[in-house]
């Protein structure tokens, strides 16, 4: 029972992750960069979830429930996820945009990247390929980084080089932040309801779904949950800003980050999935 119970757990983060995977690929995210990350959110949470007694959980306990080596613990509790990512963890696009920018040898004498041929020994795309991401035909990587304007040909046939990053696609940046504050909203209302002890009551969390929706339906259902979802969170609002703590007079007064969000779940058939 305990083996089903595991491997009904992996396949739930499987699908977890398909979204995440999707949007960090557009990203220009490999996977040893999100598997450092991975690394500091392992030893974050064993650090501070999982003590005895409500004490911090020390290296060795650390380490014996993330898997990881105690030096590994170590060095992540004592840094930012951030200053263990080197260039060694960069996707191989980035990694050659970034020496391309950087390396003496491909800047010209104000400073900025050189203008490369694309085959040769030397000062070409081919030997900076070489020096960067040995491992990878340089003219795929060419062609994966002129697919993502990073590269361009000027009128004399030569590369010049016009990001400094390597992201195959592209989004609103501006949208990063809040996908990762509602996939943390939604992973922590579900990772209490699965794990809760008895004396804690769940926290709300429903779906309404069908799984053979007429295609010329989809439209209607938008405006639907657009108009109702709307006013459903715009009640919640005003309770909520009726019950918040006001900061002049119940300033010492204990506050929760207390709120519901409101999704839509649209998946296709067929081709057109992402649509």
């Amino acid at each position: 029972m305990q083996q089903d119970a595991h491997q009904a757990l992996l396949a739930a983060v499987r699908l977890m992750l398909k979204p995440v995977v999707r949007v960090l690929l557009r990203g220009g995210v490999p996977f040893r960069e999100f598997s450092e990350l991975a690394k500091h959110a392992y030893v974050e949470v064993a650090s501070t979830d999982f003590g005895i007694r409500g004490r911090p959980t020390n290296v060795s306990r650390t380490a014996i429930l993330t898997g990881l080596n105690r030096r590994d613990v170590a060095r992540i509790r004592s840094a930012e996820p951030q200053a263990s990512l080197d260039a060694s963890y960069m996707s191989a696009g980035s990694r050659v945009l970034s020496g391309w920018h950087l390396d003496p040898v491909y800047l010209d004498v104000d400073g900025r990247p050189r203008r490369l041929v694309l085959d040769g020994r030397e000062l070409s795309f081919q030997q900076l390929a070489h020096r960067y991401a040995p491992d990878l035909p340089h003219v795929a990587l060419y062609k994966a980084l002129a697919a993502a304007r990073a590269v361009d040909v000027d009128d004399e046939g030569m590369l010049c080089a016009l990001k400094r990053s390597f992201i195959p696609g592209a989004y609103d940046v501006q949208q990063i932040p809040l996908w990762g504050s509602i996939l943390h909203d939604i992973g922590t209302t579900l990772a209490h309801n699965m794990t809760r002890p008895a004396n804690q009551p769940p926290r709300f969390e429903r779906r309404a779904i069908n799984v053979r929706v007429r295609r010329t339906a989809v439209s209607e259902f938008r405006t639907l949950l657009a108009v109702e979802g709307q006013a459903f969170l715009e009640k919640v609002d005003a309770w909520l800003t009726g019950h918040s703590v006001q900061a002049e007079s119940d300033g010492d007064e204990w506050s929760a980050r207390l709120g519901v969000g409101v999704y839509t779940i649209e998946e296709h058939a067929g081709k057109d999935r992402n649509s």
